[in-house]
């Protein structure tokens, strides 16, 4: 008996090291949604039969295994839904595994008994270990009861006993605590993760506008150029930056500066709203740039015109420009077919070259 009872531990923590690796995307804990904790008592269901596959053979009517820790645990972690549903499922495989008879339907019973009064003891406010604890009890007694009617022999009754609470005690103290560390570690890993993925968020993030930074600008227009190709539809760039914005910072400051390219930065996200195509980047210092996907000269035309007048109803003041008493900015737009025989490079200096006419031209302006 000994040997089949640790046989069937070992079975049980093994089986629970392999579905936390498994599921360790879809961890089990009181806050879970219904879908999860239902998913997780099937699971544990099938674990409980699965244990009563490999259980000790007591007598013709009676055998021994450590099904009721699965329910346990699936309390201790999930609670009631999950508790109720593996004693459902191990009910149900009592039943069907073995004969049908008086001592398949008390052992049924007391599955189900256990997952009930498991589940309500797993919403009492103990600390979690004790609580597993006095869980892994409670299955023991419904089983003492069961064990006590069918064993007929005192001294058989008396060494199963013994042997069972050893075993189920120290099993279920080993099985909880490898689920807890597994959850810690699946907890760890989510945190990581989602840590990871921050960081690389950020490292395309400028981080005084809060836009895509020249990584995001160069790695996005790259993207494009390749996927445009392909379909042979056309790609146009706005680059554009702030007039006598050396003379802002002399004037007001470097604090003040950098509150102007955050509202500036601000101001045309808005635009962007709706707008797949609209990629919006810091390019360097006060210069912007804006990638717009499958779209031909006349819409870049549009959106630098709503661009400036964006800009003049914020009437950010500039007593230091030489074109207006506010801030303002100069455009340059270009268009291309992406193409094998050009690259990304030509269309920044077709962009750029049309940038410095605007500024020769007077600035403020806008030009293709």
């Amino acid at each position: 008996m000994v040997k089949d009872l640790f046989s069937n531990a070992t079975l049980l923590i093994a089986a629970f090291t392999v579905m936390g690796q498994i599921f360790k995307n879809k961890p089990l804990h009181p806050n879970s949604n219904n879908r999860l904790k239902i998913y997780w008592g099937i699971c544990y269901g099938l674990l409980g039969m699965v244990l009563m596959l490999f259980s000790y053979q007591i007598n013709a009517t009676t055998i021994a295994d450590l099904r009721h820790l699965a329910i346990v645990i699936a309390a201790a972690f999930g609670g009631y839904v999950p508790a109720l549903i593996a004693s459902g499922i191990i009910a149900l495989g009592r039943i069907l595994l073995f004969n049908f008879n008086d001592t398949a339907m008390l052992a049924a019973i007391n599955a189900l008994l256990t997952g009930i009064v498991c589940g309500w003891f797993s919403i009492l406010k103990y600390h979690p270990t004790l609580k597993a604890f006095y869980m892994n009890l409670i299955g023991l007694f419904f089983i003492s009861i069961v064990f006590a009617i069918y064993i007929e022999d005192k001294t058989v009754l008396t060494k199963v006993l013994i042997i069972h609470y050893l075993i189920s005690l120290a099993g279920g103290f080993f099985a909880y605590h490898l689920s807890v560390y597994i959850a810690k570690i699946k907890e760890t890993e989510q945190k990581l993760q989602k840590a990871n993925e921050l960081l690389n968020r950020l490292s395309y993030i400028d981080g005084l506008t809060g836009i895509g930074n020249r990584r995001h600008f160069d790695e996005t227009l790259t993207k494009e150029w390749s996927s445009l190709t392909l379909i042979k539809s056309p790609l146009t760039l706005l680059m554009f930056d702030i007039d006598y914005f050396k003379k802002y910072n002399d004037t007001y400051g470097h604090l003040a500066g950098d509150h102007c390219l955050q509202s500036i930065a601000e101001a045309i996200k808005n635009l962007e709203t709706n707008n797949s195509n609209f990629t919006f980047c810091r390019y360097g210092g006060e210069e912007f740039a804006i990638i717009l996907s499958s779209s031909k000269l006349n819409k870049g035309i549009h959106l630098a015109k709503l661009i400036q007048q964006e800009l003049k109803e914020l009437h950010i003041e500039h007593r230091s420009s030489e074109v207006s008493a506010i801030v303002t900015i100069s455009i340059g737009i270009a268009t291309v077919m992406p193409s094998q025989e050009n690259t990304p490079k030509d269309l920044i200096q077709l962009a750029d070259t049309a940038l410095y006419t605007s500024k020769i031209n007077g600035r403020n302006t806008i030009s293709a």
